[in-house]
């Protein structure tokens, strides 16, 4: 018998496999690959089309398998992407992958139906480019390219039907998009009538419509509600009888169309238009307030609901008030009685004018005690305001001449000019600045060009040379009492911005680097219209599912870029202009119009005309900003934060931005009005402290308040710029866009903003302590800077005198009672009369009463 021994074991075939197999790739995206290696060891090089890593023309692959198409599809747009061993090179796995351009979206087509004949259609999508074309019914027809996002597609309709709509890019990876049908309709004179055609509604309310048809025996409609074929929870719904219900919260606009179609005709309809109005609500501020007898309490009402924002005050139902619970005016003054009524609390109320029923109140607590205020009070709160600080000498000219001339002295002052310190470093320039805030003559402009340098901003972090930044500081100290299109338009042609958002060289497609989009996005993020849609009081535009409406997009950003192009650096003396200058500061960029996309543009509602000058193509740009209904909101509030307080009232920002709007002065933009709005008005003129009144003194104001409330100020040259980088705030070199801190910052755990509070840091705090001890006790050698002590010498010895002359001082007779106190133990051990001024001055200026500007 024969007998057999054990078979030997077979080798499993060494096998690698790639996945995806036969996939596709848009050129603008990138793929990623794996590979499952049957052996050990796993790892595998990539190559495509049998190079190790592949190449700019059959795109590349990374180390990990991902793929990137080249820049230029080739002309056979299929690669073969190969993972080989690499411990045994001869065995690879391999996968197809077609390489084609963006897909293009087609989302609607204008106007429909369309009618027999020739047609000019508009089309609206995404992903289309200038070669695209437009195939009706598979043929290409006449297509002009619009932008990204819209094309016109001119053709002839022959007979009633439909046209299928689509968008080919062609060339290599040619590729059709989705297809769209279009009804084809005879031309008729079929006619539609609606009544009524006009209608104002409340939300939830119910209006019939009635349709007649001349000319076609059938009777049929369709109704609709913008275009929504019988309408939508949104914006309302309409039944085939024609009765419409409007929805039960406002859309994102207040105006909807009722349209009745003929079934017949298409093409004929009729439109009615519904204006829905939400339910009139009064809020008042503040909600709740104690007012001594005798003395007043400004209430602001705020009406939504209503083109009426009237109200009618009363005090416990009576209108006015009375002499024995208090009176308030019709501007919302309350004043409390001369002597204690029988309850010491009353209610304030508000009653809407277009809607009695609409009813807000606040609660008035009328005390026996008054708040023991200094006669200065008035003078130095304005001064906190509209200067970097009160000094003795400025609130004596307030309380001589008053607030409104004072103001008005200021707003005709010349301004300070900017020293030539052209090849010098930005250090200098700095140190400057610190001098020029403290001892500047013209104070207001001052600080509202301050203001405004943290809404347009620019940093010594990017320009480094004192030359770069002179040109952007001019603008905003020749401009902070003119028009802000001026500093928009001059901003935009600006050498600093130019290099800060590089918009100098900025191009048209087809050349190096194509158009830059950091400029044209904050000249709307940050300088005009904010991200997101604005009502005239501040307060934010909500969409029908609850959330902010974008004030714009992506394409928006593409298209004022591209409108933007064509800029460049001033030529320097002695050097040969150029399409793309060097950078040089001295001068208005320059025009390169073979840099400049001549295109027809379209954004935020406006159109630019194809074939515009560069110039005209910036102040196509300017000026549909200027337009929209978002600036005015969007500056008021900055300002009134900047300048008053962080946590401003709607209706205080509507009054300032109507002002703004030229709703008042016929000029759009006038900052001297804007900023005497925002100065002169009742809640900054308001001496009673509110809840939500005030702002965090950032360390610039701090610090340079406090030796201006000494007669002191910092010398140019003063060495000491570097100790506002340790408190979060250097001197002209902000960290990003957004300045120091930003515009919008809440308060941690709270629902009230507070921009400064951003930089509000324990380490910031020690930092600033330190400095206010050191120009104190003259350890910095006392160099760069000057204050002066001597009115308090006369107090060294008397502690609660001493305490006195320091509230005056620094708190205009505000200083509690409790703190007098503890300043008066804290001073009292001191060694000398030297170190108990010392002391007391130092906890003073540390304290939060005077880090808070109220």
């Amino acid at each position: 018998m024969l007998t057999l021994g054990a078979l030997p074991a077979v080798a499993a075939p060494a096998k690698i496999s790639v996945a995806p197999q036969n996939a596709t790739i848009e050129v603008t995206t990138t793929k990623q690959f794996s590979a499952s290696v049957s052996f050990s060891p796993s790892t595998v090089t990539w190559e495509v089309n049998g190079i190790k890593g592949g190449n700019t023309t059959v795109g590349t692959i990374s180390t990990t398998g991902v793929y990137t198409p080249p820049a230029v599809i080739p002309s056979v747009n299929s690669v073969t992407i190969s993972a080989r061993s690499t411990s045994r090179t001869t065995v690879l796995g391999s996968a197809k992958l077609t390489v084609t351009r963006q897909v293009p979206v087609l989302s609607t087509i204008t106007p429909s139906p369309i009618t027999v004949g020739a047609y000019a259609e508009s089309l609206s999508g995404s992903k289309f480019a200038a070669d695209s074309k437009v195939m009706v019914n598979g043929t290409a027809v006449k297509t002009t390219f619009i932008s990204s996002s819209q094309l016109k597609a001119e053709g002839t309709a022959a007979a009633a039907g439909t046209l299928t709509f689509a968008v080919m890019q062609p060339g290599p990876g040619s590729v059709t998009g989705n297809s769209m049908t279009a009804t084809v309709v005879n031309n008729t004179s079929v006619s539609v009538s609606v009544s009524p055609t006009a209608v104002t509604l409340p939300l939830g309310g119910a209006q019939a419509f009635t349709a007649s048809l001349t000319g076609t025996t059938n009777a049929s409609l369709t109704w609709s509600v913008n275009g929504i074929a019988g309408g939508s929870s949104t914006v309302g719904t309409v039944n085939g009888a024609g009765v419409y219900i409007a929805p039960t919260t406002m859309p994102s606009a207040s105006t909807v169309t009722v349209q009745a179609t003929s079934v017949a005709s298409p093409t004929s309809f009729a439109k009615a238009t519904v204006t829905l109005q939400a339910p009139v609500r009064v809020t008042v501020t503040p909600t709740a307030a104690s007012v001594p007898l005798g003395k007043t309490q400004t209430f602001v009402a705020a009406v939504t609901g209503s083109t009426n924002t009237g109200v009618a005050w009363q005090v416990n139902g009576v209108t006015g008030g009375s002499a024995t619970l208090g009176t308030i005016s019709a501007a919302g003054l309350y004043t409390a009685p001369a002597s204690m009524p029988s309850s010491s609390v009353v209610t304030v109320r508000a009653v809407a004018t277009a809607d009695t029923t609409a009813v807000a109140q606040a609660s008035v607590t009328i005390t026996q005690t008054t708040t023991t205020t200094s006669p200065m009070l008035t003078g130095a709160r304005f001064l906190e305001q509209s200067s970097f600080g009160p000094t003795s000498a400025s609130l004596a000219r307030v309380q001589q001449i008053g607030v409104t001339s004072y103001l008005d002295e200021q707003l005709n002052m010349p301004p300070t000019p900017i020293p030539d310190l052209t090849g010098r470093g930005t250090r200098e320039l700095s140190e400057w600045m610190l001098y020029n805030y403290t001892k500047s003559p013209d104070q207001l402009r001052q600080r509202v060009s301050y203001a405004l340098s943290q809404v347009v901003v620019t940093s010594t972090r990017k320009l480094i040379t004192a030359d770069e930044m002179l040109p952007w500081l001019r603008i905003l100290n020749d401009n902070a009492f003119g028009n802000y299109r001026d500093i928009l338009r001059q901003m935009s042609v600006s050498p600093s911005m130019g290099k800060y958002l590089d918009l100098a060289n900025s191009m048209k497609a087809g050349l190096a680097g194509g158009a830059n989009e950091n400029y044209p996005r904050e000249l709307m993020q940050l300088f005009t219209i904010g991200l997101v849609k604005l009502n005239q009081d501040g307060s934010v535009v909500l969409g029908a599912d609850g959330q902010p409406v974008s004030t714009y997009s992506q394409d928006t950003v593409r298209e004022v870029a591209r409108a933007l192009t064509g800029w460049t650096y001033p030529t320097a003396p002695g050097a040969t202009a150029k399409d793309n200058n060097w950078e040089y500061f001295v001068g208005q960029l320059e025009a390169r119009p073979n840099n400049h996309d001549t295109g027809a543009k379209a954004f935020l509602g406006c159109s630019v005309p194809a074939g515009q000058a560069v110039a005209q193509d910036l102040d196509s740009v300017i000026d549909c900003l200027m337009a929209h209904p978002n600036v005015p909101p969007f500056i008021a509030t900055r300002l009134i934060r900047s300048l008053v307080m962080s946590n401003p009232s709607p209706a205080y920002i509507k009054r300032v931005a109507d002002v703004f709007a030229g709703t008042t002065t016929g000029v759009r933009g006038d900052l001297r009005a804007t900023v005497r709005a925002i100065l002169t008005d009742p809640e900054a003129r308001q001496d009673t402290p509110t809840a939500t009144g005030g702002r965090l003194k950032e360390p610039i104001l701090q610090v340079a308040g406090f030796l201006r409330a000494l007669n002191g100020g910092f010398a140019d040259g003063s060495g000491l710029t570097y100790i506002y980088e340790n408190m979060g705030q250097g001197v002209l070199a902000p960290p990003t866009v957004f300045s120091w801190f930003s515009p919008v910052f809440h308060i941690p755990n709270s629902t009230l903003f507070g921009p400064e509070f951003q930089i509000y840091s324990p380490s910031e705090s020690v930092q600033k302590g330190n400095l206010i001890f050191a120009l104190l006790t003259g350890s910095m050698g006392n160099s760069g800077y000057t204050l002066d002590l001597s009115p308090f010498q006369p107090y060294g010895n008397d502690m609660p005198g001493l305490v006195e002359a320091v509230n005056q001082t620094f708190h205009y007779g505000r200083m509690p009672a409790e703190m007098k106190q503890a300043l008066i133990a804290a001073a009292s051990p001191g060694q000398d009369a030297t170190s108990r001024i010392v002391t007391a001055v130092y906890l003073s200026a540390l304290s939060g009463q005077y880090a808070v500007q109220y």
